[in-house]
């Protein structure tokens, strides 16, 4: 690693960028090092961990060596989604690539190749008409055209006489792509699978006796088609980064025995979805999007209306089998821990998955039938062996919202609690309780008309019971004021030499005009430099949540007054932009910068391993990469519920339960945080749940709705790990900009949670409509990211109107000065 210049601080003189020297912390040597392979060994486990079985009639772990291969995942893998969420690893193993590491024989490489040439023909005319028409579209909005004109994956030709081949078993890769800036399509080649497809997979199951399906995907997808071709097994890839093929492999050949779960319901139709018929572009007001169904978002939603889905939350099966057996309960006050032994009841070494459901009675508030309270996953069990597991919650964590009152409520009756499917004790409350008192924070104009207002039939059953001492429970009233400053010794010398220009300037990221005290290759932004001589660093910030999104191959710039974003790859794809780094380069005298990061599986495939144990050990990993190369601000964890599964950037984001995606986020935050000076930033906060016109929708709900499912994962994740940064979503709440919106930022996030790191904006979330850059300070948005040079000014005027304070832009800059002082670049 190679670092050159330094910090000079504590001085009080003008600042003179001529002798400031960048530090560069990406290696000059391109070789691999012993990080890059315990990462890629760590991914390659997170990927097997997570990946979900869901149909076998014995076929798999596969008995023979030689397999057929088919699809356009085949070599065409899907490894991750587009946009910010990319990021570009030294190799990624495909399907093909996976199973042959493996010592599976590929006999159907002639269809292979042959698909090749149908693939080059067609992404060759796709990319010279997008290149075309891009180039009319404004660079600010290319994007999101790219993204919502995708390149649909051709399915290739039906498997004939000709191509069967000496084996009975073959395995069809099924692929599909999404991203930033678009949601998806309930059209075939997207949603569904189109006709060419389906002729193919019937023409392979009429050739072999056995067919495997592996599934591709970022997010759900239709599988109706399952109703009508016999499969042998299905498999749930999805997009598990760089060792996608390597770890897919592992479970097909028994290596690794699967228990993974779904962390979403996969539905028998996408009518069944609540939001199907006006989700995104179906919406009958454009940019406004209701959430009629209220709280009933994924299970919720299923489990209440009574609809049967193709496949439950939590689902998937193994190669063994387990027994679980509820032992006992320990209640203290609120505090509720249930204990279960899981015991391997198979003939091949495996782990599950226990889950812990609460239900609720129903008096006032229409509650869901069952809703998540904790899980755990067991180590791995030899066969006969067996774990004491422990599930543990606070009855509190799970009070319902009355929005008449503006209150978390418990109300009176029975709490029932089930251990995966089996109800096992009851948690009785003899009167309501209110656990905390908000005041009206998000009321709305509009009239949300809730599609599902019944309550559930009441359930008796012959349990354990204990009465609950109400008498313990006590009420949390929150107060609203003005957040004080941020203030200790070195801070207040700091703030002691800044003028209020300076001030302004820390709170209006450095975009990307330098100069920089700290080059990163490829880091999507940069806190103001401005500022180094009176104490004040900058720090590079790299997008997330698939890894450290940074360019693999780097030369340094003959200046340093302009950095290069890494760039998605449909707008590399539609430019002629030079691949900066390669052999040649060095070849005449330029100097190599080589930024090696690991690419992860998705978000949800994450969460489909349900252990929390691996997700730090992620968190842990990204942590050592961003001390490596000099990043301070990892853009991730992504927070945002999955409503519906055709928003574009489900792969980003966990689940569609809130607890799960909350404590799977706090252990991957505890893992970055261990590293002191590295920061997590908990994206997009919130009710960030489309794509289509992000920038100008408003995502229309009631108080209740939005706090019990839309804030929880960010609460819980808050409150697990005290993240440093939270960055603020495109969209509106109710009619207004979430990076202006005072009661979300300032009374939820501070008054309510007590967070103390800082807000920033989503890259040009502000500067249009009336989502104004002068204004974020006054809510509690600390940061402009990624900054113009303009907008120092706008906000100098706006404080010369009386429009915010210089209390306003100072606490906003205490907040960065803090972070600052405390980030691991300081020293270099």
């Amino acid at each position: 690693m190679q670092k050159t210049g330094s910090v000079i601080s504590g001085k009080n003189s003008t600042t003179v960028w001529a002798d400031m020297k960048p530090v560069i912390y990406a290696s000059t040597d391109p070789g691999i090092i012993e990080r890059e392979k315990e990462h890629c060994a760590l991914a390659r486990k997170i990927c097997s961990e997570g990946i979900v079985l869901l149909e076998n009639n014995g076929v798999l772990p596969l008995k023979t060596a030689k397999v057929a291969l088919y699809g356009a995942g085949a070599r065409h893998t899907a490894f991750g989604g587009t946009g910010s969420g990319e990021n570009n690893p030294r190799y990624s193993v495909t399907v093909e690539e996976g199973l042959l590491n493996s010592g599976i024989d590929i006999i159907s490489k002639s269809w292979l190749d042959e698909y090749d040439l149908l693939f080059a023909k067609e992404y060759g005319a796709y990319r010279k008409k997008l290149s075309k028409e891009i180039r009319k579209v404004p660079v600010a909005k290319r994007m999101d055209y790219a993204a919502d004109n995708p390149f649909y994956l051709p399915a290739g030709r039906p498997v004939n006489a000709e191509d069967r081949c000496d084996s009975d078993t073959a395995v069809y890769v099924l692929s599909r792509q999404s991203g930033e800036g678009a949601d998806r399509k309930d059209i075939p080649g997207d949603y569904y699978v189109t006709g060419d497809e389906k002729a193919l997979m019937l023409s392979i199951s009429e050739h072999y006796a056995n067919m495997v399906l592996v599934i591709n995907t970022g997010a759900v997808i239709d599988l109706g088609f399952l109703d009508e071709i016999s499969f042998s097994a299905v498999v749930l890839l999805m997009q598990g980064g760089m060792e996608t093929g390597n770890a897919l492999a592992d479970v097909l050949t028994g290596k690794v025995c699967p228990s993974g779960r779904l962390a979403d319901t996969w539905a028998r139709s996408y009518d069944d979805y609540p939001s199907s018929d006006t989700f995104s572009s179906r919406s009958p007001e454009r940019f406004q999007e209701d959430y009629r169904e209220g709280i009933f978002a994924g299970y919720r939603w299923f489990e209440k209306k009574n609809i049967k889905p193709r496949y439950p939350f939590g689902y998937g099966i193994s190669y063994t089998e387990f027994k679980t057996e509820y032992l006992d309960t320990h209640i203290s006050g609120t505090e509720i821990r249930v204990n279960a032994a899981v015991t391997n009841t198979g003939s091949i070494p495996g782990r599950e998955v226990v889950m812990l459901f609460l239900s609720f009675p129903e008096i006032r508030l229409v509650r869901e039938e069952k809703s998540l309270v904790s899980f755990a996953k067991t180590s791995l069990l030899e066969p006969g062996s067996s774990e004491t597991v422990s599930l543990c919650f606070d009855l509190t964590d799970h009070a319902g919202f009355e929005n008449d009152s503006s209150s978390f409520i418990l109300e009176p009756g029975d709490y029932i609690l089930t251990l995966n499917s089996s109800p096992v004790y009851i948690l009785e409350l003899g009167q309501e309780t209110v656990t905390e008192k908000c005041k009206p924070l998000f009321a709305s104009d509009r009239k949300i008309s809730h599609i599902l207002r019944e309550k559930s039939p009441v359930r008796s059953y012959v349990l354990p019971r204990y009465q609950v001492d109400v008498s313990r429970i006590k009420t949390k009233t929150h107060k609203y004021e003005i957040p004080g400053f941020v203030s200790n010794q070195d801070i207040d010398e700091i703030v002691s030499r800044l003028t209020i220009k300076d001030m302004i300037h820390l709170t209006v990221g450095r975009t990307y005009f330098g100069p920089f005290r700290h080059r990163v290759f490829g880091a999507v932004g940069y806190t103001t430099s401005k500022l180094y001589r009176k104490g004040v660093d900058g720090m590079p910030m790299a997008d997330g949540p698939q890894g450290i999104n940074l360019t693999r191959i780097s030369k340094k710039p003959v200046h340093n007054l302009f950095a290069v974003p890494t760039l998605p790859s449909a707008i590399r794809d539609t430019h002629r932009i030079s691949k900066v780094g390669t052999a040649e380069e060095g070849k005449n005298g330029k100097t190599l910068y080589y930024q090696f990061c690991t690419s992860w599986p998705i978000e949800t495939l994450v969460a489909q391993t349900w252990d929390v144990g691996l997700a730090r050990k992620l968190g842990d990993a990204v942590g050592k990469e961003m001390l490596e190369y000099g990043v301070v601000f990892w853009l991730a964890p992504a927070l945002n519920i999955h409503r519906n599964p055709l928003c574009g950037r489900n792969y980003e984001y966990y689940s569609e339960d809130p607890v799960l995606t909350g404590k799977i986020a706090s252990a991957v935050t505890r893992g970055v945080q261990s590293h002191k000076g590295c920061f997590v930033t908990l994206k997009h906060f919130a009710a960030n749940n489309l794509e289509n016109g992000r920038i100008r929708s408003s995502s229309n709900l009631d108080e209740r709705t939005l706090r019990e499912i839309y804030l929880k994962a960010f609460r819980i994740a808050l409150s697990e790990s005290d993240a440093a940064a939270v960055m603020c979503s495109y969209n509106k709440i109710n009619g207004t900009y979430t990076a202006l919106n005072y009661d979300l930022q300032t009374n939820v996030l501070r008054n309510e949670w007590g967070f103390n790191g800082i807000v920033m904006t989503d890259w040009f979330a502000t500067g249009h409509d009336e989502s104004l850059d002068e204004l974020c300070c006054k809510a509690g948005t600390d940061l402009i990211m990624p900054g113009h040079p303009l907008i120092p000014s706008k906000i100098m005027k706006a404080y010369r109107k009386g429009l915010i304070t210089r209390d306003d832009i100072e606490r906003s800059a205490r907040r960065i000065i803090r972070l600052a002082l405390e980030s691991h670049t300081r020293s270099n």
